[in-house]
């Protein structure tokens, strides 16, 4: 396996893209201290890449909170309209470096930078931001998860394809070799323990904004 890099040319990765039948991914366009990167941005001040969607499940379980709109719609919170290359570059283009994804579907060894992300969107009238991890419950808990780490695994190219390509698998809860950011958490490794928190889910459809940006080592 070869892993993108941050000098890995973009129109490299385009020609992958294309030849893989996937629309290409941008190369940044900076304007007025952020990069866009098709419909994602980076914003270098704030260390903040940002992601538009909406909200895709409001109950059952799932394996991912974020997938693309060719991806497993049917268990991922939310959707997010992007290239994945362009969230994966993103989160380069902020100095971080992706770590090892795990060893295979539900199995250990996922390590990387430590990112927090937070969903933002407006509920009759107000703006309502909340981390991510609160819009998931462990039903073997009974509990809601609280400050749980994302890791920038990153995806690989693989025989010539970006895998985050094959699937559309952005930010998983169940963890995923191919996954751009998997969770950091131990119930990562079972893919009927997750399940949507319908208390704090916004309703479906409901636009949102996905910030992230790297976890505080305070926090």
């Amino acid at each position: 396996m070869k892993r993108p890099s941050i000098i890995l040319p973009l129109l490299a990765a385009a020609a992958l893209a294309a030849g893989a039948g996937e629309p290409a991914p941008s190369a940044p366009v900076w304007k007025d201290g952020l990069a866009a990167l098709g419909s994602v941005r980076v914003d270098p001040a704030t260390r903040t890449v940002l992601a538009t969607g909406w909200v895709n499940q409001v109950s059952g379980a799932i394996e991912l909170l974020a997938c693309g709109k060719g991806g497993k719609t049917h268990e991922s919170v939310f959707v997010l309209d992007l290239h994945p290359l362009d969230l994966q570059t993103g989160l380069l283009l902020l100095g971080l470096e992706p770590g090892t994804p795990p060893a295979g579907l539900g199995q250990p060894g996922a390590s990387g930078p430590a990112l927090e992300i937070w969903v933002d969107w407006e509920f009759k009238g107000k703006r309502r931001s909340l981390p991510a991890e609160q819009f998931i419950l462990n039903v073997e808990r009974n509990r809601g998860l609280k400050k749980v780490p994302w890791l920038f695994t990153g995806s690989v190219i693989e025989e010539g394809e970006f895998k985050a390509l094959a699937e559309e698998s952005l930010v998983v809860t169940y963890w995923d070799p191919w996954a751009i950011v998997n969770i950091g958490d131990p119930a990562g490794s079972n893919d009927e323990v997750l399940v949507v928190n319908k208390k704090t889910v916004p309703p479906l459809n409901t636009p949102i904004t996905m910030r992230f940006r790297p976890r505080e080592t305070r926090r």
